[in-house]
This record gives structure tokens, sequence and C-alpha cells, in this order.
């Protein structure tokens, strides 16, 4: 088994504007990690009783069926994209980056979520894969850290395979993940010259009924020629610039458009559409990626409500042009051929 590769703290900037220095403050105590920003995203359980028991606004438009495209070829959606930097997406957040001939797998579920179906099977399965060198998890909750997947992708690609985590989360891996590294926000590991960053998210850790906030979160930048963000699961906060001046030219930033739903309840742990508008532009990145959508239903609008009913009036509030913006089918893919300075997408709906 080779070594593992050492985390590394990443540099502040150094100017950094003081409104930013909370994204950079101790976030672990005795009672675990927190958002040092003071929002409370943790929701208890009166508060789910009051959602489940309340009218659901959305109930009719539920009951039409939705828009969920699927990629024509999956497999070859990503294959004819130069590796240089090529995305695809394999539904909810679970999404394939390689940059510089580094592929690494982020938060991939191929199956249930818990006990909710998927809506659009996975476009493609665990042996179909591509090689993969590192599986990057954002936080610990069933719908983006899955045993099972976790467990077939372990004994797929063997020992070479990399696991990285944010801290706290690895206790929770199968056992047949045999290379774990964990990350503090800001930390970053390096796979041949391509660096896998954690920085954060505003959200809360929750897998069992004693560990609630016990394991961190976070969101996923890669960077290498070309650099790649994912932000897990978050509510919006400042922390987007304090990423966007770290990581200055973020190529694609890929960014949540679905379970946003009742936002009083929502609101702080999971982005509704306008807020991952607010988020692109905090982060200064060229391309919007969208995900977390259509693929489980877990909140109260329909499925396909975030990219088909919201985005495009978000869009032009936002002043966002539509090149800019990339809402793919399910396998659907996003690279740079050759030196092209826009991305390209691969494989249309069916």
């Amino acid at each position: 088994m080779s070594p593992l590769p050492e985390p590394v703290d990443l540099d502040r900037p150094a100017d950094l504007p003081a409104a930013l220095e909370v994204f950079f403050a101790p976030h672990q105590g005795a009672d675990g990690f927190s958002n040092p920003w003071g929002a409370a995203s943790v929701r208890g359980v009166g508060e789910v009783l009051r959602w489940q028991l309340q009218s659901n606004p959305f109930k009719a438009a539920k009951r039409r069926r939705p828009s969920l495209p699927v990629a024509r070829d999956p497999a070859d959606a990503f294959h004819t994209l130069d590796e240089g930097a090529r995305i695809q997406w394999l539904g909810h957040a679970t999404v394939l980056v390689e940059v510089d001939g580094v592929v690494a797998l982020i938060d991939p579920i191929f199956g249930r979520a818990g006990v909710v179906p998927r809506a659009v099977p996975a476009p493609l399965s665990v042996d179909a894969l591509p090689h993969v060198d590192a599986v990057l998890l954002s936080h610990g909750h069933r719908d983006h850290m899955d045993a099972p997947s976790l467990r077939a992708l372990a004994r797929r690609f063997g020992e070479a395979l990399l696991f990285v985590t944010p801290l706290g989360l690895g206790r929770s891996l199968p056992r047949e993940a045999r290379r774990v590294v964990e990350l503090d926000w800001w930390q970053r590991v390096e796979v041949r010259g391509v660096s896998l960053n954690l920085v954060p998210a505003q959200h809360w850790h929750q897998r069992g009924p004693l560990d609630r906030n016990r394991a961190l979160w976070g969101g996923w930048v890669i960077r290498g020629s070309r650099s790649v963000y994912h932000s897990g699961d978050t509510g919006w906060f400042g922390g987007f610039e304090a990423i966007g001046r770290v990581f200055p030219g973020i190529d694609v930033a890929s960014l949540p458009l679905g379970a946003y739903e009742p936002r009083w309840f929502m609101g702080e742990q999971h982005m509704s559409p306008e807020d991952s508008a607010r988020a692109f532009h905090a982060l200064g990145a060229r391309h919007f990626m969208a995900m977390h959508w259509g693929t489980y239903d877990l909140t109260d609008e329909p499925l396909d409500h975030g990219p088909w009913v919201l985005l495009p009036e978000v869009l032009a509030a936002q002043e966002i042009a539509l090149e800019r913006v990339h809402v793919m089918a399910h396998g659907g893919a996003l690279g740079f051929v050759r030196d092209a300075i826009e991305p390209v997408e691969r494989a249309g709906p069916a």
C-alpha cells in the first residue's frame, strides 16, 4: 500500500478583509464542530414534526410528472472530453471530476438515499466508472455518504483508492476503505500535482442518534491547471467570498438547485436557486454546473422546480448569462476540450 499524502494547511490571503476572518476561526469544541459565524442550522424534532404535519403548498404541482432528462450514453459523454478537465454529473451531489489526469469522485451514491428511492436510476454503475484515484466526501448525511456505494468502490478499486473526508468522518467509512485522510477546513492533500482542498460550508453532521456534529462538513476545491468547486450541502453564508479569495479564478462551481423548501426549515442548511446564484457571484466562478436536484424527493418542491421554474427568473434578476450556466442531464458531462477557453457539454437528454 502506498503512503498516505500528508495534509497541508492553506495560506490565508494577506489582504483578507476583517469581515471574512470568522471563516478561518476555530470551529471545534467540547460539543463537537460548529459554524463559528453563528448559524444555527440544526433543526430539532419539534421543527421536523411541524414541517411534516403542515400542508405542502406544492402538493398539486407535484402530481405532474417532472422533467428529469437522462444522457443518451453517459460513459461516452465523459470519455469524449479532454482529460485536462472534465466533469460528469451522476445525479444528486455525485460528481466525477478529472483534472490533469487525476480523477476524483465526490459524494458517491448509486442507490437509495436511506429509505428514499432514486427518481432516476444511476447513469453509471460502479463497475462502469473509469479509474478513480480519490473519493471525496462533503459530510456524513446518508444522501451524500452512502455506505453500500463506498464499499462497492473500495472493492472495485482496491487498496490504491484514497478516501478524503472532513475531520471525524473517517470512522464512519466501511472497513473496506483502507487509505483514509481526514482534513480540516483550509487544508489540502495532493495527488500527482493536483490539490484536493476542503473548504467551509454552512451545515451540520449526524449519522446516528448520539453523534450530532461529532464530524466536520465542508465543500471541495479541486485545483490543477483548472479548478472545480463542489459546495456539498450548505446554506448561503459569507464564506463563499472567502473561498473565492483563496481560490481565485474557479472554472466551474457545482452548486445545488434542489431540496430547499420550505425555506423556514431548509434555509440555513440548503440553498435555494437564488442563494446558489448569489454564491456563484461571491465565488467569482466562471461557470455554474447544477447539482443536488432531480434525483431524490427530499423536500416540498417538485423535483424539477429549481432548474425549470425558478432558475430562468433568477438568472435574469442576477444578470447571469445563460451560456455560463449548465443544467446537465443525469449522466451529462462538461469539459474543456484541448485549449478551449469555454467549456463544452456532452450528451443531451435522450
